[in-house]
């Protein structure tokens, strides 16, 4: 319902700008869950048109943020719905035209519903492609629950500074980077984990608890895996990241029992997972997890996912990668978001 309000408010506010765009990525969706072709042409121009808008936009009024980053998010979720060509630059551009206002503190939390989700969305993808996330977040109300990051707001800024130290190995700085800072990163990551209020908890039912308190672990879970694969590349320290990857997997297959659907927004979490993945029957059971990711019947990402699993394995079976965001490197428009 917060949702349902926002968007209604969004769209009064600036129905020039945002009534077209959300129409189109509500016809898209609803094709895509009756499994007919997503898109029209007339989808096609009017979000081209909205993308073209954004571009062009010069933030200077914080008034005019929430509109922004409402049409920025409707062009992410459109991109996801129909397009195996990766989101992020619209994601990483919508973030930087209201950054200057967000590090100066002149956002409201009204202007910046959508913010976190943004920033959730950038920070995990800079983890798995090792560059340097738009914004830093900056924790406000630990207790936050959003409707796409649940509880993994205070998690963002461990997450960015394992960001950090992927971008400075692949600029080729790691010669530079103290081991003591690996540790210490590992230890506040261990050390971390989920709250929520006691409003929280009476709001939410038990399986809805379990669904946000299993995303951050998942997170958490898949941040120290991507750190440890930033210490140690593949082939070094196996054991431990097959530990980790373990992990992950029996903590979503643990979820789907109780609540019967893996928590939202932890695709990237099972692709790392999956990495560390040897034998076959592993393997299977990795492609087993992602045909139960909800949508994965019409999400284009999802076929991405796999190809992409099975080059990762390909390239462990011959000895040939190194560190996973390589991967990426040699496909820098694939599209696997959250």
């Amino acid at each position: 319902m917060d949702m349902y309000r926002m968007i209604r408010s969004r769209v009064a506010e600036a129905p020039a700008l945002l009534l077209s765009p959300y129409v189109a990525v509500s016809r898209v969706f609803l094709r895509c869950n009756a499994n007919q072709t997503p898109c029209s042409d007339a989808d096609w121009s009017t979000c081209a048109s909205a993308l073209q808008t954004l571009r062009s936009a010069r933030i200077t009024q914080s008034e005019h943020v929430g509109s922004f980053l409402s049409l920025g998010m409707s062009l992410v979720t459109f991109h996801r719905l129909i397009s195996g060509i990766s989101a992020s630059t619209i994601c990483r551009f919508t973030l930087s035209l209201i950054r200057s206002l967000y590090y100066s503190d002149q956002l409201s939390e009204s202007d910046t519903t959508e913010l976190l989700c943004l920033i959730f969305l950038d920070t995990t993808q800079s983890l798995f492609r090792a560059r340097v996330p738009v914004i830093e977040y900056r924790v406000k109300d630990p207790f936050r629950v959003d409707q796409h990051a649940g509880l993994c707001g205070p998690l963002l800024p461990l997450l960015y500074q394992v960001c950090l130290l992927g971008a400075a190995i692949r600029s080729g700085d790691e010669k530079n980077i103290p081991l003591s800072y690996f540790d210490k990163l590992k230890e506040e990551l261990n050390a971390w984990s989920p709250t929520m209020s006691q409003s929280a908890l009476e709001r939410f039912s038990e399986e809805e608890t379990l669904l946000l308190i299993t995303q951050a672990n998942l997170h958490r879970t898949g941040a120290l895996l991507f750190l440890h694969r930033l210490r140690y590349p593949f082939g070094e320290r196996d054991e431990e990241g097959e530990d980790l990857s373990r992990s992950i997997v029996d903590d979503m297959e643990r979820c789907l029992a109780v609540a019967g659907q893996y928590p939202p927004n932890i695709t990237l979490i099972l692709l790392v997972a999956g990495a560390e993945v040897h034998d076959m029957i592993g393997r299977q059971k990795i492609l087993l997890l992602i045909s139960r990711i909800l949508g994965s019947n019409f999400y284009p990402f999802i076929t991405n996912l796999r190809l992409f699993l099975w080059r990762v394995w390909t390239g462990r079976d011959h000895g040939r990668m190194q560190y996973l965001f390589q991967l990426f490197e040699e496909d820098p428009e694939l599209s696997i978001p959250l």
